[in-house]
């Protein structure tokens, strides 16, 4: 099957699954708000998935060594589909925890394939390519909040939940039309380890610092200023999608000319310039939805910087799959310490809002990470002979 083809199908994959992301699981932080956690146990939560996470990764290590690429992509999206039956009790401890588990396992085996899949599918525009793909998901962040808010704030959890697992499991269909996913030969657990790039670890490892601000702690921060409203909540994340959308494309296109160190410089600033809108805007709901919607289009343009870098690094190393594995659990050390940073700060100063501005601190990891980087492969750890020829 032609390259483009592949890319077609894995970003149709991609934006049914970001999809019912949008739907339910872009509401789940909200929701276990409205069961009545406290924000610093909410992101405590958070903490404990992602660490769960980072340790179930060499359970899934096994599991794609006896099944496949594809079949484990497609075990993992099943998986996010059956989340929502244990978050829906997520109030009692032995249901938070088996949802704890259900999505650990989930995201262990997904997003290493998916990213090893991107990585190999296409390359010959890659800053247009993952601007295309941000922009699907953006577009999905529009339509999925407004009619997650809405079923949430009419129907219930349920309704919402269901239908979101319904097009989660629809997502599937791209995956099984795929003819392989040439990731590479699946890692050992020691080969795993040996072979991190420390660059790639290290880019992963800021953004997911940064994503637990930016994704976990602040939409929960947003949600306490519009006064718990599902509503209100999907309608705010809907127009930052609208911002998300436009600005993906026109710095996928950028980087495709050269122009990643430009848009690394200008990513950056606004980056640090959004942490601190967010951090002083919750002060009226009007506020706090202008911040959100900046925050958005800041995302579209951040996405294309990090995620040409990774993916061209990726494909370049001869074992996409063994790369991603290793970069992924970077991001989980840093979302993990992030959402654990942020609990403590929204505990000791019972401000909200602060809880965003530890995250601040990745911006500048980030930036010496990906800063030069129009070749961005860079030499792994510890490879033998055999590793590096290939």
């Amino acid at each position: 099957m032609p390259g483009h083809s592949q890319f077609r199908l894995l970003t149709l994959h991609y934006s049914l699954y970001q999809l019912s992301v949008a739907l339910a699981g872009g509401f789940v932080g909200a929701y276990l708000l409205k069961l009545g956690f406290s924000l610093p146990a909410a992101l405590s939560a958070y903490a404990a998935l992602l660490s769960m996470r980072f340790g179930l990764r060499f359970i899934s290590l096994s599991i794609v060594r006896r099944v496949g690429y594809q079949a484990a992509i497609v075990l993992g999206t099943i998986l996010v589909a059956a989340q929502f039956l244990p978050l829906m009790g997520a109030d009692k401890p032995y249901w938070l925890v088996a949802w704890l588990l259900v999505v650990s396992l989930a995201e262990s085996l997904y997003w290493p394939v998916y990213h090893a899949a991107a990585a190999v599918t296409g390359g010959e525009a890659r800053g247009r390519e993952v601007g295309i793909r941000a922009a699907a998901g953006a577009l999905a962040n529009v339509l999925g909040p407004l009619a997650g808010g809405a079923l949430l704030e009419h129907f219930g959890p349920a309704v919402d939940f269901a239908i979101a697992a319904l097009i989660s499991m629809m997502s599937v269909a791209p995956l099984l039309a795929l003819k392989g996913i040439a990731g590479g030969p699946v890692p050992s657990i020691r080969e795993s380890v040996r072979s991190i790039d420390r660059s790639g670890f290290a880019t992963f490892a800021a953004d997911g610092w940064m994503a637990s601000g930016l994704a976990i702690a602040w939409p929960m921060t947003l949600f306490l200023s519009l006064d718990l409203h599902f509503a209100a909540f999907g309608v705010a994340n809907a127009a930052a999608g609208v911002m998300g959308a436009v600005t993906g494309l026109l710095c996928g296109s950028a980087i495709d000319r050269g122009g990643r160190d430009r848009c690394l410089a200008l990513v950056s600033c606004a980056l640090v310039a959004g942490f601190i809108l967010r951090t002083c805007a919750t002060w009226s709901p009007l506020a706090a939805t202008l911040a959100n919607a900046s925050g958005a289009a800041v995302q579209g343009l951040y996405v294309p910087v990090l995620m040409t870098v990774i993916y061209d690094s990726a494909k370049q190393s001869g074992a996409a799959y063994r790369f991603n594995f290793a970069a992924e659990a970077g991001w989980d050390i840093g979302a993990a310490s992030g959402c654990l940073a942020a609990a403590l700060v929204a505990g000791l100063t019972q401000v909200p809002s602060l809880a965003v501005l530890p995250a601040v601190l990745g911006v500048g990891v980030f930036y010496h990470c990906v800063r030069g980087q129009s070749h961005p492969l860079r030499r792994p750890l510890g490879l033998n002979d055999e590793v590096s020829a290939a």
